[in-house]
């Protein structure tokens, strides 16, 4: 996997005095907040938040997923247009991790992707990717296959029990490939899709299958979703009601068991749209709250700390929920980890920090 070039030149430079190594260890110091002596073994202070990419208008905002064959991170763009009407459109873009150049995807892969949203690997492939896109008024919204190498893309599911989707909005694979996502209402209350016909909910799809289930509802707005690296926790971030930024759930990150699926001629068929087996959720509870509004995408790593951008920047948890720290970069709205460097989405900007630790593997 590719990571940050060094910094400074390569010639070996003088042995440095422990003066001179003291001050070096803390010149970044400033960039993260120590509340729990662990969150030391995962940063490094000696190294910098640094701005890989950077535009005058909000280009950098979710779906970030890297290709590793391609050497490539996928991302695309916050809301562009008239967003106050349904005249609204999202880039698709990707960062080439060797040369540092931002790339606009063909406009015929935006015109099938309606406002994407969420992405994540697609397994065992090294150039496709599942991506969300929320819809428009005209579109549904729908979950899709995208394959960068071929820039085509093709739909895997856009509807539940014949109803359309709200606005799916982030995505993860659990171990079985099955598609887990959330589908908060945004893409009503930022006035690009019609009144939702369902509620706030996070869903699996088996594209093996068809099956379809609603695992978990009752949010105010779900957004981020990360499995723990043994896939036995679920995480949902909920980013709370647009207007309503100081309700408690505007904060909440809630966890679930996640309970292997019965076998196929137990399974209750009202959970599932074809009645095969599903896994499902049990025990929601509140995982953590966050410091900053807006907990929005989260990643884990693979001792199973959990990180989630916020408005201040990313917040860092043991698994236990405790609050380990934070990395101090001003607002993420999602993160990706390419080895040990944490990519974070800025909307403005993309920054990129080199860590003491790496994402959870995925199936």
């Amino acid at each position: 996997m590719a990571e940050l070039a060094p910094m400074g030149s390569d010639a070996s430079p003088p042995r440095a005095s422990r003066d001179q190594q003291k001050t070096a260890s803390s010149k970044y110091s400033s960039s993260y907040d120590v509340v729990d002596a662990a969150f030391s073994s995962i940063i490094d202070s000696s190294q910098p938040v640094r701005v890989v990419a950077e535009r005058d208008y909000a280009f950098a905002h979710e779906a970030p997923v890297y290709l590793e064959k391609l050497d490539k991170l996928f991302f695309v763009s916050n809301r562009l247009g008239d967003t106050d009407s349904a005249k609204q459109h999202i880039q698709l873009q990707t960062l080439d991790l060797a040369c540092g150049a931002v790339e606009h995807l063909p406009q015929h892969l935006v015109k099938q992707l309606p406002m994407p949203n969420g992405a994540t690997n697609w397994p065992g492939t090294d150039n496709s990717f599942v991506l969300l896109t929320q819809g428009t008024c005209d579109q549904p919204p729908a979950v899709n296959r995208v394959n960068l190498s071929s820039m085509s893309s093709e739909v895997l599911l856009d509807s539940y029990q014949g109803r359309q989707f709200n606005s799916p909005n982030d995505v993860v694979l659990y171990c079985d490939g099955s598609i887990w996502f959330t589908d908060p209402p945004y893409g009503y209350k930022q006035n690009f899709r019609p009144p939702p016909e369902m509620g706030s909910r996070v869903y699996a799809f088996n594209p093996a299958t068809g099956a379809v289930s609603v695992l978990a509802e009752d949010f105010a707005m779900c957004n981020g979703i990360a499995f723990s690296p043994d896939f036995k926790t679920l995480y949902v971030t909920d980013t709370g009601e647009e207007s309503e930024n100081t309700q408690p759930r505007a904060k909440a990150i809630y966890a679930f068991d996640v309970v292997a699926p019965a076998p196929s001629n137990s399974t209750d068929s009202s959970d599932s749209s074809s009645g095969a087996a599903m896994p499902r959720l049990a025990n929601r509870r509140v995982f953590a709250v966050s410091q900053s509004i807006k907990p929005d995408g989260i990643k884990v790593d693979s001792n199973g700390n959990v990180y989630t951008g916020t408005h201040a920047g990313v917040e860092v948890f043991a698994p236990s929920g405790a609050r380990l720290g934070s990395i101090k970069c001003g607002r993420v709205t999602n993160l990706a980890f390419v080895g040990s460097t944490l990519y974070c989405l800025s909307e403005t900007k993309l920054q990129a920090v080199k860590l003491n630790a790496t994402g959870a593997k995925l199936p």
